[in-house]
């Protein structure tokens, strides 16, 4: 089938916060001629798929928004998955992006041709784009570890980010492979009408209080009637995240670093009243070296009789079940991959060929890096949101999505305002920023040794930003331009 090529000036992949931010911005400096491109069939990203029984954000609600778009209608604290996606929508409908957005787009290929990136879709469909950004996220690849014998294993098998709301788990006994940021808000549901829900934990985490609440009828009507007091309250939880969170990330020992260190461990002494299970669910890394988990409800769950904690590994699937290291046999009806994403595969099965042929993944063969977290030298006109090192272990990640998304607008803006076609970053420019952050970086505690999905295989942390959010909206606002090449 012939499909009729797509010209635009600026194509966005993605139509999740990261895409949204991006078009929003450009329509906001006059850049209109865009489109968006969405490879599921309803906009939406991460938060579309991630439906899991008990999927929440683990950032409150008040700072989990754009801050263009309060929202006072949050029905609890730290909002559940379906109310963000919800939200999502209310912004694609409240910009008009629905009408400029392509659902069903799967991009496999990128390719710079002719002063221009030409988009290629698993359809066969193209789009031919002066400017690509790339708002595709970094949690939308699930990880499927390969465990012995699983295809043998002849009951259910589902990833937390491909639940299967058809399947009932009442009284079935269930295997949670993981136990980290999805297996806490997972296993709490399950285990109310599973016969019994098996943990297998790979590595312990440090959990902190969630302390999640209904939002009151109060503070709904005060919010919708007065928005300044609900900006008020979104700006106080972003001063706590910032600046009374955040530097306890540091290596350096500070009274703060203590005081965190005392909650989190007094929270695990008086949730878990079991000496033995306590000390398996104990990490032996410095507190924020992994993600730190919020939760109210895992350390209880745990405890109840129809749960048990395994730590001695999975030696291999059999047809009804699984073999531990230690050989005891688990029996399950149904195995549930709560192993997160694939992180280091930033735009999975797209393949993207710049100028002489170069492809980004030959580009990253030794280190994933970009500049100012948004451009890659020799791959002029291509950017991304959410990319490199602009990750948090404090915040909301929509505050870093803002200032990328205005500056991107800033970019783009000046090229057309001086008649220029091409943005290219200077390699030098490229260089000294990743060589200062990596600096930085080994002053926080993500550098203190542990595992974890921060850092590639070769231990360079690529994802995290090592600063306060006002520190990345600051340098994003003030960057020179003369970091690129205009031509």
């Amino acid at each position: 089938m012939n499909h009729e090529t797509t010209q635009t000036e600026v194509a966005i992949i993605g139509t999740g916060f990261s895409g949204m931010g991006a078009a929003i911005a450009l329509d906001r400096a006059g850049i209109s001629d865009f489109i968006l491109l969405e490879k599921g069939a309803e906009t939406g990203g991460t938060w579309r798929d991630t439906q899991y029984p008990g999927a929440c954000c683990d950032v409150p609600s008040q700072l989990y928004s754009y801050s263009f778009v309060l929202y006072p209608d949050w029905s609890r604290r730290f909002s559940p998955a379906r109310e963000i996606f919800d939200y999502e929508q209310h912004v694609m409908d409240k910009y008009g992006l629905r009408d400029r957005t392509r659902c069903g787009f799967e991009v496999t290929a990128a390719v710079w041709e002719d002063e221009g990136w030409t988009l290629s879709s698993r359809k066969g469909e193209t789009v031919r784009a002066r400017y690509v950004i790339s708002a595709i996220g970094a949690l939308h690849i699930p990880f499927k570890p390969k465990l012995p014998g699983l295809e043998h294993f002849s009951g259910k098998v589902m990833h937390s980010a491909e639940w299967d709301h058809d399947y009932d788990y009442a009284g079935r006994k269930v295997v949670i492979v993981g136990s980290a940021a999805s297996a806490i808000q997972i296993i709490p549901q399950v285990a109310q009408t599973a016969a019994h829900v098996s943990i297998m934990q790979r590595t312990p985490n440090w959990f902190i209080s969630r302390k999640d609440r209904k939002v009151s009828d109060f503070e709904h009507w005060i919010f919708r009637k007065a928005p300044f007091i609900q900006r008020l309250a979104r700006w106080r939880q972003y001063c706590f995240n910032d600046f009374l969170f955040h530097p306890n990330f540091k290596v350096r020992p500070s009274l703060g670093k203590k005081f965190m260190h005392r909650l989190v461990t007094r929270h695990m002494q008086r949730s878990v009243k079991d000496p033995e299970l306590a000390a398996r669910l104990t990490p032996d890394y410095e507190i924020g070296c992994k993600r730190i988990l919020l939760t109210d409800d895992f350390l209880p769950a745990v405890q109840r009789e129809n749960v048990s904690l395994h730590t001695d590994g999975i030696d291999h699937f059999s047809e009804n079940g699984l073999v531990t290291g230690n050989g005891s046999h688990i029996e399950a009806d149904c195995v549930v991959l709560a192993t997160g994403f694939e992180v280091t595969r930033l735009f999975g099965d797209m393949t993207i060929t710049g100028p002489d042929g170069l492809g980004l993944e030959q580009a990253w063969a030794d280190e994933i890096r970009a500049h100012r977290s948004v451009a890659v030298k020799d791959f002029p006109n291509f950017f991304m949101m959410f990319g490199p090192n602009s990750g948090l272990g404090h915040s909301s990640i929509i505050i870093m999505i803002e200032a990328q998304a205005a500056y991107l607008a800033r970019l783009i803006s000046h090229a057309r305002q001086s008649g220029q076609t091409r943005i290219r970053v200077k390699p030098e420019a490229e260089a000294a920023w990743n060589e200062a952050i990596q600096r930085d970086l080994k002053e926080t505690v993500w550098a203190t040794g542990c595992k974890s999905w921060y850092k590639d295989e070769k231990g360079h942390i690529f994802s995290l930003w090592p600063h306060s959010t006002t520190r990345f909206m600051r340098e994003m606002r003030k960057a020179p331009l003369d970091e690129y090449e205009f031509s």
